[in-house]
Order: structure tokens, then C-alpha cells, then sequence
């Protein structure tokens, strides 16, 4: 797999996934006042010995969306189907594909 830049929500830090960090994951955060729950943070974090909060989002399920888009870029190639080089003179290719420089920017919601 060739390198996926991951460009955090707020746009001020651009991450290499393989090279920077090797796991993004989603993490719940609770905000306490006084003893008691008062908010809940759904966030995607990157973890590399800690966690660094790259983005945050309104559910679990919207942070597990993006994880989900995220895994799609890290799987796509450029690929290309050849020919069989029925063309007079033309030689047969085969079929190949190739990595492609990725980039993926954190959605803001």
C-alpha cells in the first residue's frame, strides 16, 4: 500500500498513514461537571502511544461512516485492463495497477 495523507478537520495538520501513525480509531470522551455527565464527544483519534484527536463528529455512527471512506481510499488503484494487441503491429499488454498518491480530507460534519 502506498502512502494515504489524511488531512485533519480543522485543515492545520496533513498525517501519513504508514509513516506518521499506523491506527486511526474512534473514541468515545465524557465531559463531567459536578459528578455528572454533561456532553459526550464522538471523535476519530489517531493512536500512536496516545491518542490525537483528528476530528470530531455529532454520533458513533457518523465517525464509523468516515472510517469507512477512509478504508476505501487506502484500497484503490489505478488499474488498467491492457489489450490483447489485436491491432496490427500493436503488442499485447497486460492488464496491471499501479498506486496512485491518495488523499483524504476529514469531512467537517
Amino acid at each position: 500500500m502506498s502512502n494515504v495523507y489524511i488531512r485533519s478537520q480543522n485543515r492545520e495538520k496533513l498525517y501519513i498513514f504508514g509513516i506518521s501513525f499506523n491506527s486511526l480509531q474512534y473514541e468515545e470522551q465524557h465531559d463531567y461537571k459536578r459528578g455528572k455527565e454533561e456532553a459526550a464527544h464522538h471523535t476519530i483519534c489517531i493512536a500512536d502511544g496516545c491518542l490525537e484527536k483528528i476530528a470530531e463528529y455529532e454520533s458513533k455512527e457518523r465517525c464509523i461512516e468516515v472510517l469507512d471512506e477512509i478504508e476505501k481510499v487506502c484500497g484503490s488503484y489505478l488499474y488498467a485492463a491492457g489489450s490483447m494487441g489485436l491491432i496490427r503491429g500493436s503488442t499485447p499488454t497486460p492488464p496491471m495497477a499501479t498506486d496512485i498518491p491518495r488523499v483524504y480530507q476529514m469531512p467537517e460534519r
